[in-house]
């Protein structure tokens, strides 16, 4: 548990990336004809709120710096 609270921006940053991978590739593999993944747009909706979350929280460590 320690090394969880120890490393939580190296986790953020690496949950960021991930979630960003994810919304690109539902938002390409949606655009193909002929292929559509149920409720595509409200999914990158949310994570593009998720990713914001984790964006302003890595910015306000920045900033408190």
């Amino acid at each position: 548990m320690k090394w969880l609270l120890k490393n939580k921006k190296t986790i953020a940053k690496y949950v960021l990336n991930i979630l960003s991978a994810t919304a690109m590739l539902i938002t390409g593999i949606n655009a193909i004809e002929g292929i559509t993944i149920p409720y595509a747009h409200q999914i990158v909706e949310v994570i593009a709120v998720v990713n914001g979350v984790i964006s302003t929280y890595l910015l306000g460590q920045k900033i408190a710096k």
